[in-house]
């Protein structure tokens, strides 16, 4: 092989490796994007977990205004399957429409559904609303399935009429769990690469974050109500959450 050709060999891979990353960022903007969640393979759910506990009639008996089209207490949860999170605290998700209830009780186990951790917190907002675990809390041991709920006391004398939502979550321990780089990307990218990974918390995380800096932005109510969806949440509407303080609730 000639000099010039060896130069020519040479400039090109160097130019690969410089455009790589741009080349990379121009295939996620020109293809067409769906954000649908991928259980994570090899990682199945550990029997049983209460996804929409209490009885209706307890639920309609909470809700301050049962005829009204106000949604159902609901977890933002892909249903049966583990959700991955890069945090070991990560952000968790519950919809609360109008009810009586005055107090919620969030609560995390292992596994084995052994209690971890629970904290009592005031229902002092509806929509969509947070439930991070504080300081206060154990972070979540990395590669491990953990169960989470949240109960709105719906009947402070009888305990057993609470309504109880939850979800699987995980934390992956990899410095760099994805398939493709972050850096060249958009945030709405990145919110399909999660969620096509399993990663549906760090997914519905920057989602959420989108919709506060965004609130008029088509595209985030678009990605949301595709992510919604591919769980069976499509009826769950985008709203902008407010925090639930869970370090200022009663720890037990």
């Amino acid at each position: 092989m000639t000099t010039s050709s060896w130069r020519m060999i040479s400039v090109f891979l160097s130019l690969s490796v410089v455009l790589a990353p741009f080349i990379t960022a121009r295939v996620w903007a020109d293809s067409p994007v769906t954000v649908s969640f991928n259980p994570p393979p090899g990682r199945n759910a550990p029997r049983g977990g209460t996804v929409g506990g209490g009885s209706r009639p307890v639920q309609i008996a909470c809700l301050s205004n049962p005829s009204a089209n106000s949604g159902s207490f609901t977890a933002i949860a892909p249903g049966s399957h583990i959700g991955l999170s890069q945090s070991d605290r990560p952000n968790l998700y519950v919809y609360i429409p109008q009810t009586t209830a005055q107090t919620a009780e969030f609560s995390l186990f292992d596994e084995h559904k052994n209690g971890i951790y629970q904290v009592s917190v005031p229902v002092s907002q509806t929509g969509l609303v947070r439930m991070g675990l504080p300081d206060t809390a154990p972070s979540l041991a990395p590669d491990q399935p953990y169960y989470w709920t949240v109960a709105l006391v719906c009947n402070p004398s009888d305990r057993m009429e609470d309504w109880v939502v939850g979800g699987w979550v995980e934390h992956v321990s990899e410095d760099n769990p994805l398939p493709e780089p972050l850096e060249n990307i958009t945030d709405l990218e990145k919110v399909t690469l999660y969620a096509q990974e399993g990663f549906w918390y760090d997914a519905l995380n920057i989602l959420v974050e989108l919709q506060r800096s965004q609130p008029n932005n088509p595209a985030v109510a678009n990605s949301w109500t595709e992510l919604m969806e591919s769980v069976g949440l499509e009826e769950i509407s985008l709203t902008v959450p407010s925090a639930i303080a869970t370090q200022s609730g009663n720890d037990k």
